[in-house]
């Protein structure tokens, strides 16, 4: 099973996410893909440089197709010119981040309830054949969409790009609705339907343990289990960064070699020092980490 670290506003630069050990799968910072087509220091939060065992992900947000293919144009050009930063393993597209701005103009779970246009963005993001392409979700804008069960309307969609396009590889569902508070429950009464779809499901929300990920996987049915491709945690990789590890061991026995406190501040430092991230990353992430980063 697959365990994706999730992108975190001003945290997941490369040097985090190469910190956290075991994570398969790992995304860069949200980034709007108008910033990206009409400011060139944009393009340096993306930092995709190697990191062995993890498939690195840029997550982009955006709501205009013509925006998705100057990205992939700019892209490829970007990685000509860095050819250290070609680590790219895919393109997420966000339709779960609440930020009532983003929202506002159409973008983040806003594009929920139009599927149409979010497949037109994601037919837009796959016209090449180098990167995977994915979609982060949430249940829906607000409780009625919930009610209103916009959120199936728009995965029997994805299932007909996902049948006639094998790069479309990643369907991250975060169990609630955007304008649900950070101590609400999560929602996980739609995973059995969800689960249904022919579509490869990352599941995100309240995720600690492997024993969280068991009474999630029970609640679907055995015949639709192998949809579930795997788990993605975010606030969990705060708190420690070996999460993955411990998660790899109880999951399929991966080789366990836990990090002090210590030790992962002196790597964190070292990490730093090979690529630094800006300012506003590593104040971000001394605010928010259990331990306290060096250097």
């Amino acid at each position: 099973m697959e365990i994706h670290m999730a992108s975190m506003e001003n945290i997941t630069c490369w040097a985090f996410r190469k910190l956290c050990k075991g994570a398969s799968d790992s995304y860069t910072g949200m980034l709007s893909l108008t910033n990206l087509i009409k400011r060139n220091n944009t393009w340096e939060e993306i930092d995709t440089f190697p990191i062995e065992g993890q498939k690195q992900w840029i997550q982009v947000i955006t709501s205009k197709e013509v925006e998705c293919a100057a990205f992939l144009q700019r892209l490829e050009e970007e990685i000509k010119n860095h050819p250290e930063k070609d680590n790219v393993y895919g393109i997420q597209l966000n339709a779960s981040c609440p930020s009532s701005d983003l929202i506002r103009i159409g973008q983040g779970p806003a594009l929920i309830k139009r599927p149409t246009k979010v497949c037109n963005l994601i037919k837009e993001l796959l016209k090449q054949d180098k990167y995977k392409v994915g979609i982060k979700l949430r249940l829906g804008l607000n409780e009625l969409e919930v009610e209103e069960r916009r959120i199936f309307t728009l995965f029997r969609e994805l299932e007909k790009i996902a049948k006639d396009n094998p790069n479309f590889t990643n369907v991250t569902i975060h169990l609630k609705h955007a304008q649900a508070n950070s101590s609400d429950k999560y929602d996980y009464s739609f995973l059995k339907e969800l689960a249904t779809y022919n579509l490869p499901l990352i599941i995100n929300g309240g995720i600690k343990t492997s024993e969280d990920i068991k009474k999630l996987i029970a609640l679907v049915a055995p015949e639709n289990r192998k949809n579930i491709q795997g788990v993605m945690l975010a606030r969990q990789a705060l708190k420690n960064p070996n999460c993955f590890l411990e998660l790899g061991k109880d999951i399929d026995g991966s080789p366990l070699s836990l990090r002090s406190s210590k030790d992962l501040a002196l790597e964190f430092a070292e990490l730093c020092k090979q690529h630094r991230p800006p300012e506003i990353y590593l104040k971000t992430i001394e605010e928010n980490l259990k331990f306290n980063p060096v250097g």
